[in-house]
């Protein structure tokens, strides 16, 4: 079973992705968002087949597009009703981001975190918590399936505190299919730090084992982060682990005026 978890329409959207994993694996143009599918290359379908994933999910993800692509498709999406949110990207290869996280992993981890065993079951109840933590963060989750996937295709980290809780969390897998220009970028997300931990560099420690797991055990040739315009933490956390802002790429997620924010 894929572990769905979150609200009713998060969990359908996981399902549809779920299900539909070998049709985006083989389409160009579509990626695996995890939580939703999208669209990484707007020029290989046709408008149709957008205004339909739109229609029928409720959202359209355009990841890792050019400004050319994004200045066609937005104004569009907004014409027919809807909210732009934006992230920028931030990329990385390995003799930057990869030789800056091994020194930020070098100093060791803080006193009273380690981290835990990777998960290995979709519905265990490890998985349970690693979703509940994110949505309490304000993070849409991913199913079950998919952080409980390993390496070379995937890993979620867990640093626990030495009183049994979650601390902070991060992910790394390919969304892109092999049609694409960025099957080759491991992305790096789901990144929470707990409350009682903020401050103390645990988001730059996970960012940094995410940025070495990718390189080393999922043999990427590049990483790359989505980050809020407004999101200054979470932009200095990519930043001190040497990625940088990729201003030749686009990320948006269209959603219709009036709706919340699908995840920040």
């Amino acid at each position: 079973m894929a572990g769905y978890f979150g609200t009713d329409h998060q969990q359908a959207l996981q399902r549809r992705t779920h299900e539909k994993r070998h049709w985006i694996a083989a389409t160009p143009g579509i990626y695996n968002a995890g939580r939703f599918m999208g669209v990484d290359d707007p020029d290989r379908l046709p408008w149709s087949a957008l205004e339909t994933m739109l229609g029928r999910d409720g959202l359209l993800g355009l990841r890792m597009i050019s400004p050319q692509q994004a200045v066609r498709c937005f104004p569009r999406l907004e014409a027919m009703g809807c909210r732009i949110d934006t992230w920028d990207i931030l990329t990385g290869e390995p003799h930057d981001a990869g030789g800056q996280a091994q020194a930020i992993i070098a100093r060791g981890m803080p006193s009273g975190i380690a981290m835990r065993l990777p998960l290995t079951n979709a519905k265990s109840a490890d998985t349970r918590s690693v979703q509940q933590f994110l949505a309490a963060h304000g993070l849409a989750p991913f199913p079950g399936t998919m952080l409980a996937d390993r390496p070379p295709r995937a890993m979620t980290i867990v640093l626990g505190d030495d009183r049994g809780r979650i601390a902070a969390t991060g992910h790394t897998y390919f969304p892109h299919n092999t049609h694409s220009l960025f099957c080759d970028h491991a992305w790096l997300g789901l990144v929470a730090v707990a409350e009682p931990w903020r401050g103390k560099g645990l988001g730059r420690l996970i960012n940094a084992l995410l940025v070495d797991c990718a390189f080393s055990e999922l043999g990427a040739r590049y990483v790359y982060e989505m980050v809020a315009p407004s999101n200054q933490v979470s932009r200095r956390m990519a930043e001190g682990c040497g990625l940088r802002h990729a201003a030749d790429l686009r990320c948006g997620v269209a959603m219709p005026a009036g709706t919340a924010m699908f995840t920040r």
